[in-house]
């Protein structure tokens, strides 16, 4: 194994009542929207980012505006779903990281992400790891073009939520709702993009609004919060039309809550 994974510690997977862990720090907890598909979050002296991009891979179009990356606390981690470029920034993580920060990904790419100068804590699926107040936990997900891939189930306190990468619609969902749910919050892909090819296909390789509702709905989320939105460039990247307004009225029509968050904006849990 490369010298510098760090081995994980790993708990006992406690799925059908839940993380049932001892959780510090579990105080107040913020968690600001970035760009794209990223978040962070914010509890006491620990940084939690998730598929974070400080990097303008757009060339001066990125969705909504660049958000910077910044953290200022002791402990920082970065959760990475997979390893497309546009949810794994390598020098954005090694900035904001520094020495004594991890990145937490699942044991498929560990070794790949720790060849490119990180510090690593892998993780299997199922099995939750804890770090610094926060427990996560690796969840099945499914890549639209190939590339493994996960969802992070993430709990603070009595709070949990799930991250869902740019995840396609796969048969799992129900069974991560009934096994680690309700969540109070599910940050979902939602733009149904497709990528250029010969011949073009017409099958999303991400969550469409519609299915976006759809895994809120099995994953019993009090909230849906849409992320990985925003950005059509055809022929090489297209999404549905009007996402964002294909979403409201579903979700409106499905009694589904929804929490809209631009890059930058934050929602605060007590």
């Amino acid at each position: 194994m490369n010298p510098r994974i760090r081995a994980a510690w790993l708990l006992p997977a406690a799925l059908a009542a839940g993380i049932a862990l001892a959780q510090e720090d579990a105080g107040e907890l913020r968690i600001e929207r970035l760009t794209w598909a990223g978040i962070k979050m914010t509890a006491g002296e620990t940084t939690v980012l998730i598929d974070a991009i400080g990097t303008d891979i757009w060339d001066g179009k990125a969705p909504d505006g660049l958000v910077a990356v910044e953290a200022d606390t002791r402990r920082r981690y970065a959760l990475v779903t997979h390893a497309h470029n546009d949810h794994f920034d390598v020098e954005t993580l090694k900035r904001v990281l520094g020495d004594t920060g991890y990145v937490i990904a699942h044991e498929s790419i560990a070794t790949y992400i720790a060849s490119r100068g990180l510090q690593v804590v892998p993780a299997a699926t199922w099995v939750p790891v804890s770090r610094g107040g926060f427990t996560f936990t690796a969840v099945p997900a499914s890549d639209g073009f190939g590339a493994e891939q996960v969802s992070w189930v993430v709990v603070h306190g009595e709070r949990r939520y799930l991250h869902g990468g740019d995840t396609i619609w796969h048969g799992r969902w129900h069974e991560i709702g009934q096994q680690l749910g309700p969540f109070d919050a599910a940050f979902l892909p939602i733009n149904g993009a497709r990528l250029q090819s010969d011949p073009m296909i017409e099958t999303p390789g991400t969550l469409t609004p519609q299915q976006a509702v759809d895994a809120a709905l099995l994953l019993r989320a009090r909230s849906l919060v849409p992320i990985h939105y925003g950005n059509d460039d055809p022929p090489y990247y297209v999404e549905v039309p009007r996402p964002l307004e294909t979403l409201r009225a579903t979700a409106d029509r499905r009694a589904v809550p929804v929490t809209y968050l631009l890059p930058g904006e934050f929602m605060t849990i007590r």
